[in-house]
This record gives structure tokens, C-alpha cells and sequence, in this order.
């Protein structure tokens, strides 16, 4: 069994971490998968955010090598938003890395450029049955398993305790309400300090508009229905937050997705809403006792969306066995203990997710089995890259108010399609 301790590193250190295993990202050409010296080379590709991600992948790495002496796995890294255009685009050059990262909501658009796994997982005593059915499904294309699970979970909120009980505020729990967040945010606005930070991407604010009046991006049919009276309602509610409210600070005009995240954990926002997966970096970075709320409750209940990810296998491995070999591993119950524990992944083994709990923060199962309780798999369409693109490209000024939010959720449509 392989452990490490947690390194605590700052951002030069991130930086040479990521420049040693990007060193070559790209360069993987249709050798990959060779095996020489008996021994088998691959490398693996998957997005992070922090250097504490970075190093829980390598230990995850190091123990396909202890498991399977016989292979070599080299793990490379990228953004997230980078991902989504590099790794499609080393797959149409049939160069791309062996073992490849999947999430369920971008598997409409890109699961297709993945092998078949069904006929390889019971020879690697992979039992798909151990694994929440919700994110196993999600990685299906046209029912057909393209990549194991490793993790999934709901749209939850992340809450600074410290400045909650400094305001005298009572902690959010399960039940709690629309009402009650705003009174809660409005008094934990003060100055330069805000109650929440609002973004327009939409993992932030589906959930808000499911509990508002149940509106949902895409429709029953697969269409996208970003026009839809319920959803232009809700997320007129959630930019008044900024406009109107004033509980949230402008959004500043940037593409990075970890601003509403790097305003929690720096203490300048007392609320935000993520995933269970962020708490390895919420723990390292925030100066504050950090808590844990499902998504208060709208008139249509406390409502989230459900996704995850996992790894699959790109077309142009040569040895798709070992390849195999090595996300059994990956995906495995020791990984997904040491991840869980982590605070990396909420893991997709049921038998794992106790580990996460008992190293979360106080209160984190009661309000995660309700956030589980209430999700629904986050459906989406096969342009969702270009859907959330256009989103966040043009959400910034709607919610800022420099845009009706009309004429945005109209121009998304058209220029995202239905489908």
C-alpha cells in the first residue's frame, strides 16, 4: 500500500510540477502504448487546478507501478478549460496519450474518441456495480462504457464558519432557505467583504435555478432551452445578486473558472458554490473553519446537479490491455481511498465514500447525503464546451448588468444550437 503525506507548496512550486509533467504533452504520437525491455510506456492525461492535486495524481501513478511492475506511467496535466481543446484535438491526430480523463458532461460531445471498455472490465475485475450508477451511466456513449469512475457528487455549498460566527449568524443546514441565504448574505456584506460570489458559468447556477422554480439548461428531449420563461427568471434572480442585492462583487471580465473559489478560500466571499472535490484545496488554502450546506431551498426545494469523471482509453494506444490494467488501478478501491481521504474525490465506489467523510470537515455527511438525495445527473448536449464558452464569454456583462439578461441568454441559444 503506497501513502504520502499531503506537501504544501505554493504557486512556484505548482508551476515546476506542471512544467515537468507537461514536458512532452503533445509529443505522445502513435508509439504510445510501446512496449520495450518488457516493459510497458503510457502516459496518462488528466486536468488539475493546484499542486496538491497534482501530487495526489502522481501517488494514484505510483501505485499502477507497484501494482503492475511492468508498466511505466507518465502523468501529464493541463488546465481544465486547456483540456477540453487539447486532449480532443491530440485524438483527431491519433497522438494521444494512452489514458485519458472523461467527465460526464462533456461525454455527450467527446466520449465517442474513447474505446469500448465493456469487453475489458471483468477480465480486470472491474464490477461496475460497486460504483454509483448515476456516474457509471453517465459515462456511457449509446450505452457502451467508455471510462471507469472515479469520483462524483453534487453542487454543494462551501461556507466560511469563522465568519459566519463572527456575525452571530446561525450555520446553514440542511433545510435551510433562498430567504435565509440572502438575509445570511446581506449580513456578511460589508466593505471590500461579500456574502457570496456569483459567476455565470453555468455549473454555479444551475442549482440555484433548479431550487428557484425547478428550470433545468437543457430539456427532458436533450435540447438546449436556455430561453425557456423559468430559466431566464432564475438567472435574472441570481445576477440581481450582484445588481441589485449587492451580496456579490462584480465579476471581473476573465475566463477563469476558480474566481468564485479563489474569493471563498482568500476570506473576500463567505459563500460559494462547487463541489465535494475542491475540499483538498479549500483545506490548504482558506484561513478559516470551512463548512458544508446543501443548496438552500426555492420554492421548488433544495435542488443540485450531479456529475463526475473518470478515465478511459484513446484509440491510438497500441496495448490497450496494459492500458486497461492501469485505470483498474486508477479507479481502484485503494486509490479511490487515498483520493477520498484527500479530500480530492467523493469516490464513485460506494465502499470508498466513508473516507471522504471522515476526513472532511464537521457536519459534511448530513448536508452531502442531502445534496445526493435531491441531485439529478446533469444532462447536457453535444456542444456543451461551446455552450459553456459562450456562457461565460458573454454572462460576465449580463451579470454585471451591463446586458439585459435577455438579449445574453438569446444569444447563447443562436449561436449554440439546439443540440
Amino acid at each position: 500500500m503506497i501513502r504520502t503525506k499531503a506537501i504544501c507548496a505554493g504557486s512556484a512550486v505548482l508551476a515546476l510540477l506542471v512544467a515537468l509533467v507537461l514536458s512532452g504533452c503533445g509529443s505522445s504520437d502513435a508509439s504510445e502504448g510501446n512496449t520495450a525491455g518488457g516493459r510497458t510506456h503510457m502516459t496518462w492525461f488528466m486536468w488539475s487546478g493546484s499542486d496538491e492535486e497534482v501530487m495526489a495524481w502522481k501517488v494514484v501513478s505510483d501505485m499502477v507501478t507497484a501494482t503492475h511492475p511492468d508498466i511505466t506511467l507518465t502523468f501529464q496535466t493541463t488546465s481544465w478549460s486547456d483540456y477540453w481543446t487539447k486532449f480532443p484535438a491530440q485524438v483527431d491526430r491519433g497522438n494521444a496519450p494512452c489514458i485519458l480523463g472523461m467527465q460526464s458532461m462533456r461525454n455527450p460531445q467527446f466520449g465517442n474518441r474513447l474505446r469500448p471498455l465493456d469487453s475489458m472490465l471483468a477480465s480486470n475485475d472491474v464490477e461496475l456495480s460497486q460504483f454509483d450508477k448515476s456516474i457509471v451511466d453517465g459515462l456511457k456513449v449509446n450505452g457502451t462504457q467508455v471510462a471507469v469512475p472515479y469520483d462524483f457528487g453534487p453542487r454543494i455549498m462551501f461556507y466560511n464558519k469563522t465568519a459566519f460566527a463572527k456575525a452571530g449568524l446561525a450555520e446553514p443546514k440542511p433545510g435551510w432557505t433562498m430567504d435565509e441565504f440572502l438575509a445570511d448574505a446581506k449580513k456578511l456584506t460589508s466593505g471590500s467583504q461579500y456574502g457570496f460570489a456569483a459567476y455565470p458559468y453555468l455549473d454555479f447556477v444551475v442549482p440555484f435555478t433548479r431550487s428557484l422554480n425547478g428550470a433545468l439548461p437543457v430539456s427532458d428531449r436533450g435540447q438546449l432551452q436556455l430561453t425557456d420563461p423559468r430559466f431566464r427568471q432564475a438567472l435574472q434572480w441570481y445576477a440581481g445578486l450582484v445588481q441589485k442585492e449587492k451580496v456579490a462583487p462584480a465579476v471581473p471580465p476573465t475566463s477563469d473558472l476558480t474566481w468564485p473559489f479563489s474569493q471563498f478560500v482568500a476570506g473576500r466571499a463567505a459563500m460559494v458554490v462547487t463541489g465535494p472535490w475542491d475540499l483538498i484545496n479549500a483545506k490548504r488554502l482558506a484561513r478559516f473553519d470551512i463548512g458544508i450546506a446543501p443548496i438552500p431551498a426555492g420554492a421548488n426545494g433544495s435542488k443540485s446537479v450531479t456529475a463526475g469523471s473518470g478515465f478511459g482509453i484513446s484509440a491510438n494506444c497500441k496495448t490497450p490491455d496494459k492500458a486497461m490494467q492501469a485505470i483498474s488501478v486508477i479507479t481502484g478501491p485503494e486509490a479511490q481511498q487515498y483520493l477520498a481521504e484527500q479530500g480530492r474525490a467523493f469516490p464513485a465506489r460506494k465502499a470508498q465514500q466513508e473516507f471522504w467523510y471522515r476526513n472532511a470537515v464537521p457536519g459534511a455527511k448530513k448536508s452531502m447525503d442531502a445534496a445526493v438525495r435531491s441531485s439529478v445527473p446533469y444532462a447536457t448536449t453535444k456542444s456543451w464546451n461551446k455552450v459553456n464558452q459562450l456562457f461565460t464569454k458573454y454572462g460576465v456583462p449580463a451579470t454585471n448588468g451591463q446586458v439585459p439578461v435577455d438579449q445574453f441568454l438569446n444569444t447563447v441559444q443562436q449561436q449554440a444550437g439546439a443540440r
